[in-house]
């Protein structure tokens, strides 16, 4: 009578496939994870920028220089202010945004 079931070899063999896999896929996933807050951190400049512009050109504003601060942007010009999801902090100087911890999002657009 023969057993059934896998033998040792056969094991051994799809944990060293899922290794191999998973060594592929986890550093691919960190990258794509990495690549997609430092998009949501351009866009949250953009936005911040946006809101800005809005605040410069609104007609009740005596102020025609740019906000000194980003906290008086909300609520009346941005509903709530983003955060940074890299931890990083926004700052404006002459209309455009930056970010404590990245770089500045390209202005060729």
């Amino acid at each position: 009578m023969r057993n059934k079931g896998f033998t040792l070899v056969e094991l051994m063999v799809v944990v060293a496939i899922i290794i191999i896999l998973a060594a592929i896929l986890i550093p691919r996933y960190l990258d794509v994870t990495e690549s997609a807050k430092t998009a949501k951190c351009s866009a949250n400049q953009k936005t911040l920028e946006a809101a800005n512009g809005m605040y410069m050109a609104d007609p009740l504003n005596t102020d025609t220089e740019e906000v000194a601060d980003l906290a008086n942007l909300a609520p009346t010009y941005i509903v709530q202010l983003p955060t940074c999801p890299k931890g990083g902090t926004y700052d404006i100087d002459n209309g455009y945004v930056t970010c404590s911890y990245t770089p500045t999002h390209d202005r060729n657009f």
